[in-house]
């Protein structure tokens, strides 16, 4: 190997944050309100993507959003802003850092701890979500606050396009750097054998001469074309894992209130808190089941072509069945609690229609009673 060092001629880091800021997005009103600002607006298209391969169901609009600068530990960042809105009700915010040129792999691995660090990043970054979906507000269903419990999701990909060292396989720039380390933003020490293992595992290739490697909070792309289609495909999986994760907790809430109302309720027969527990059982199910079944269904993924490989491989490194599985379970729970609150309904209806037909049948035996006594007399 040459004793010259290995510096990136042309590459960014991309920064990613991902919130749901409401229910749906009616993106067509989106883009109606956003015409009357001087904001850009284009739709989000795969240029080197086989349409028949990944079908999105309806493309998100995006947003240019212009920079945000800050200093940290006397370094200057500059990051060109841009957004993405989903009509399943996420916004995605993109944070595109310029990797200076002549950067090499140890300092990139510094630029990535720096940036990952800074801790007004986060801040910055809810806050200018909530200020867009706070202009779109007459677009977007049932908007939310973003607190910061609420659920979110984070991610960075170094995405290089010119090295000053040429691959004829980019697969020997894994023997040649710590790609590793830069992916899961270790600087500490080297990493162990099977952790190495692990990472590369999930490396992609099209042309000999590109490589990505995804893992479950950062990615490394080399792609020569300069063409976005990889980290593209990637920021969908991201969102769509967010909607996840948000209705995975949205039923974890639900499913406590409503354990939590049946027992604290000593109901009486003729309460009607168990309809009302099971008519909100039933709406959550049908509400969640239906958005649920929008994300999932909001890009599908046909054959083995390397758009789709990318896809799935981002899927199984953020445990999509995993959450999946979750999700159909909790909603499981939801209508076997509206089944059995409504067979219990149904019996104390039973119940007390037998009391009632008891004290009619009661009624009309009394003047019987009286007739008998008096024939007795």
């Amino acid at each position: 190997m040459s004793e010259t060092a290995n510096t990136i001629i042309k590459g960014r880091i991309l920064v990613y944050r991902a919130y749901d800021v409401g229910e749906e997005i009616d993106l067509e009103k989106a883009e109606k309100i956003l015409a009357e600002t001087p904001t850009t607006r284009s739709k989000f298209r795969l240029k080197k993507m086989n349409r028949q391969a990944v079908i999105v169901s309806n493309d998100p609009l995006a947003i240019t959003l212009g920079q945000y600068q800050y200093t940290d530990q006397g370094r200057e960042f500059s990051f060109e802003m841009s957004a993405k809105l989903w009509d399943f009700g996420s916004l995605s915010l993109t944070f595109d850092y310029t990797i200076p040129e002549g950067t090499t792999f140890d300092d990139l691995r510094v630029l990535g701890s720096m940036i990952q660090g800074y801790e007004e990043f986060e801040n910055y970054a809810r806050n200018k979500a909530m200020e867009i979906a706070n202009q779109l507000m007459a677009a977007i269903g049932k908007l939310k606050e973003l607190k910061e419990t609420e659920v979110n999701e984070d991610y960075i990909l170094y995405f290089i396009e010119k090295l000053s060292r040429n691959y004829d396989d980019a697969t020997k720039i894994l023997m040649e750097e710590d790609i590793a380390s830069l992916i899961l933003t270790e600087d500490k020490g080297t990493l162990g054998a099977s952790i190495y293992d692990r990472v590369y595992e999930t490396k992609l290739q099209y042309y000999k001469n590109d490589l990505a490697v995804i893992d479950w909070n950062s990615a490394f792309i080399m792609e020569p074309s300069g063409s976005l289609d990889i980290p593209d495909v990637i920021e969908f999986a991201l969102n769509q894992l967010l909607e996840m994760r948000y209705y995975d907790d949205l039923l974890d809430k639900k499913l406590r209130e409503i354990y939590s109302a049946i027992e604290l309720k000593d109901m009486s027969i003729f309460s009607s808190r168990y309809t009302d527990l099971a008519l909100e059982a039933g709406q959550r199910y049908i509400e969640i089941a239906e958005i649920v079944e929008s994300v999932e269904n909001s890009l599908k993924v046909i054959g083995d072509l390397y758009h789709s490989t990318v896809f799935r491989m981002a899927s199984k490194k953020f445990r999509f069945s995993d959450w999946q599985g979750s999700i159909d379970n909790k909603l499981e729970n939801l209508a076997e609690i509206c089944k059995l609150l409504l067979d219990h309904i149904n019996h104390r209806k039973s119940h007390l229609l037998e009391l009632t037909v008891i004290a009619l049948i009661s009624l009309e035996l009394i003047p019987l009673f009286e007739h008998i006594q008096k024939l007795f007399k």
